[in-house]
Parts: structure tokens; C-alpha cells; sequence
């Protein structure tokens, strides 16, 4: 191993596939995702596309469905499909081999984080409640977890991790600590990986270093939240990069996305969101325009 080290799990730009499930990732999937979630590299995966010979002609179906199901199969005009996907690497097949070297060594690495309790550090970028979605039928609970405190880079084992990783707590201890943006930390935890995502547990020892200047949040902030959310279909980025959209774990025995996105402010239709709107405005609000210096903006703020 070097002495830096990125989150190869979650590395973009390195497999694409086609699978109609991928669209809203416009094809490109994490190697989390292809190498440990799936294994389909590089046998690839067979799956079943069913069709319908009348919805493919824009006829109407004449059982009044708009949509092939299960009750389709015993009809004339269904069709099912056989297909094999094979994943592929974007940059060629030079690139994936030398890919797949680091990332063995980047899995024994994690082997041995797992076996022991893991000493970290870094600055705190964001804290953020953490959910966990129950959906049974149509109806959809929210329950807080605790609080997720996110780090865009730090230390892990002693080694410079150049991505983002996150420590789980409960909120005893967020009230406890009162941990927020800015604080510079040092602690002690075990590794749980996340579908790709390091998260640590089980922490303690903590060390500061500095503490920031925002507000910490608390569990009693996020109540009215818990009554007033709303649910946003397929993880729109524009949610995942605003402090108010939540990535919550589905847990449910029906198939479907396993996570989703909440919105704290409940926010019905995330294309006419006012809050992005706003935060737009505002960024600039207070700098002055000034371009008297050969064409050059003032960078003063008023």
C-alpha cells in the first residue's frame, strides 16, 4: 500500500454497463457495486425483459394496463427477452488490469482494518441525522438512528485517505459531544463498510483539536422534520449536495431502491425546489461588483 489511499469501492469512471437499471446513472456503476455487490465481472449477468408486442406499437392493451406485470404472461402479445450484460471497463482493458491489481491490494488492506479497532482523524465537513425507512405495503415509517458525521478526507490506520468517510453515533452522543462543521478530531472506532462507504462504529477516545464555529445539531432539532418530510424519487444530486437532503437505508422485503432521498424540508417536487433557488442568490448577494482593475471582479465582501 502507499502511503494515500482512496475509497476504490466508490471510484467513478471505471465500469459502465448498459443494464436497463442503470439509466439514472447514466450507465456508469461503482466497483463496489460490479465487483463485490454483484460479481458479474466478467462472466456478466443474465436477467429476463419482459415486453408487450401492443404497448411497443403505442396500441392500447385491451386488459386496460399501461404497463407489463406478472399478469401479462399468460397473453398472446407478451414477450420475454433473455438478456446477457456483460459490465466493461471505461478507459479499456489496460486500464482494468491494473485496476484490478490495486483494488486486491486495496481489499486485503480492508481485511485487516476489520480485525482491529482503527484510530482516525480528520475535520468534520457536515452532521447529519440518520435514518432508517421501514416500508410495509404503501405506507413508509421513518425512524432516527442517530447522527452520521461526515469527513471529506483525514486519517485512517495512520494512512492519508483521500475520500470521504463517515462515523456513525447515537444521539446520546451527538448530545454528549455536540460534535459540528469544522471541529478537528482524533478517534478510535471499527470499521463497518456500507455498501461501499466507510463508516465507522462503536467510538470513543475522542481527541480534539479545534472545535468549530457552527451550530452542533441535536436530536430535538430534527422532530418537526420527522412529521413534515418528503420522499424524492430516484437520488436527484441536486438533493444528495444540499444540507437538507438525507440519503436514508430502506429496510423492506419488497423489491425497490434500498435507499432514497429525504428531504427535511419538505420539499414536494425536487425541480421546483426554492431552497436550491435561493441558496444561489444568496451566494453572491454580498460581493461587490466592482470591475474597475483591468476587467477583474472585486473579491471583497460587503
Amino acid at each position: 500500500m502507499n502511503n494515500t489511499q482512496k475509497n476504490l469501492f466508490k471510484q467513478s469512471s471505471v465500469f459502465k454497463c448498459v443494464h436497463d437499471a442503470h439509466q439514472q446513472f447514466k450507465s456508469q456503476m461503482s466497483p463496489f457495486h460490479i465487483l463485490v455487490e454483484k460479481r458479474c465481472y466478467p462472466d456478466g449477468c443474465i436477467y429476463f425483459q419482459w415486453k408487450c408486442k401492443l404497448l411497443a406499437k403505442r396500441k392500447k392493451c385491451f386488459r386496460n394496463f399501461t404497463k407489463v406485470g406478472k399478469e401479462c404472461s399468460n397473453c398472446k402479445y407478451f414477450v420475454e427477452e433473455k438478456i446477457h450484460q456483460y459490465p466493461e471497463f471505461i478507459a479499456g482493458s489496460d486500464y482494468g488490469i491494473k485496476f484490478l491489481e490495486k483494488f486486491r491490494a486495496f481489499e486485503e488492506w480492508i481485511d485487516d482494518l476489520k480485525n482491529k479497532r482503527i484510530l482516525c482523524e480528520g475535520c468534520v465537513s457536515e452532521v447529519k441525522p440518520e435514518f432508517l425507512i421501514y416500508k410495509k405495503g404503501g405506507k413508509i415509517t421513518l425512524s432516527l438512528r442517530g447522527f452520521l458525521v461526515c469527513f471529506k478526507e483525514g486519517f485512517i490506520d495512520n494512512l492519508s485517505f483521500e475520500d470521504k468517510f463517515y462515523l456513525s453515533i447515537s444521539s446520546t452522543t451527538q448530545n454528549n459531544l455536540l460534535l459540528r462543521e469544522g471541529d478537528s478530531l482524533e478517534f478510535q472506532a471499527n470499521l463497518l463498510l456500507d455498501r461501499g462507504r466507510f463508516k465507522f462504529i462503536k467510538s470513543g477516545r475522542f481527541v480534539f483539536y479545534e472545535r468549530g464555529d457552527s451550530v452542533p445539531i441535536k436530536r430535538t432539532d430534527i422532530l418537526v422534520a420527522l412529521k413534515t418530510y418528503t420522499i424524492q424519487p430516484n437520488q436527484p444530486q441536486k438533493c444528495l449536495n444540499c444540507k437538507h437532503g438525507i440519503l436514508g437505508d430502506v429496510e423492506s422485503d419488497l423489491p425497490g431502491p434500498r435507499r432514497i432521498v429525504i428531504c427535511m424540508q419538505g420539499v414536494q417536487n425536487y425541480n421546483y425546489c426554492s431552497i436550491a433557488i435561493l441558496n444561489n442568490m444568496t451566494e453572491h448577494s454580498d460581493q461587490c461588483v466592482n470591475y474597475q482593475w483591468s476587467n477583474m471582479s472585486c473579491k471583497h465582501t460587503l
